[in-house]
C-alpha cells in the first residue's frame, strides 16, 4: 500500500490557509473601542438592524419617540386606551376640534403634529382631517386645532362630525 506524503508546497499552502483563517478571528478579538478613531464608523458601515434602541443613550431614545398622541372618536372624546399626552378635546362647532395637551412644557409650535383619518371609526366614505392652527372658536388655552371634512362627488367639502381621527405630536 502506498503512503501519501504531502509535498512541501502542500504543507506551505495548508499553513498559509490556517494562518489566514485564524488571523481574522484573532484580530477581531484584539480590536477594542479605543482602537477605533472617532468618526471612523459611519451609518453606511453599520448593517441595517445592527443598532437597537437599547444601544442608544436615553436622550437620543426619548427624542425619537412621539411625545403625545390621541385618538378622537365621533362623539368628540379622547379614546383613553389610544391616547397619551392629551388632557381634553372639545368640539365647539361642526367639524372643529380643539385639543389641549397635558404636558405644559410641550410647545406644539416647535413640532410638526400629524393628523390622519381613523377610517374604521369614521361614518362616511369621502372624508379628511387636517391640522388647523387657526381653527375658529377654540377656547383660550387650547393647544391644537383640527378640522374634519366630508364631501360628495362634484360638490365642495363641508365641515363634518362624521370623521374620527388620530393626532401625533413628535
Amino acid at each position: 500500500m502506498r503512503r501519501l506524503i504531502p509535498s512541501p508546497a502542500m504543507v506551505v499552502a495548508l499553513l498559509a490557509l490556517l494562518l489566514a483563517t485564524g488571523g481574522v478571528g484573532y484580530a477581531a478579538g484584539q480590536i477594542r473601542t479605543q482602537d477605533i478613531r472617532d468618526g471612523a464608523v459611519t451609518s453606511l458601515k453599520i448593517r441595517d438592524g445592527a443598532v437597537a434602541p437599547a444601544d442608544l443613550d436615553p436622550s437620543t431614545r426619548s427624542s425619537m419617540r412621539a411625545r403625545a398622541w390621541g385618538n378622537v372618536n365621533l362623539e368628540a372624546e379622547l379614546v383613553g386606551s389610544r391616547t397619551k399626552g392629551f388632557a381634553s378635546v372639545t368640539r365647539p362647532r361642526t367639524g372643529v376640534y380643539c385639543l389641549t395637551l397635558s404636558d405644559g412644557t410641550l410647545d406644539p409650535a416647535t413640532t410638526a403634529p400629524v393628523v390622519t383619518v381613523d377610517w374604521d371609526a369614521s361614518a362616511a366614505p369621502n372624508i379628511a382631517a387636517y391640522l388647523s392652527p387657526s381653527a375658529h372658536q377654540c377656547p383660550e388655552g387650547a393647544d391644537l386645532g383640527v378640522r374634519t371634512y366630508a364631501w360628495a362627488a362634484g360638490r365642495n367639502s363641508k365641515l363634518a362630525d362624521t370623521v374620527a381621527f388620530t393626532i401625533v405630536v413628535p
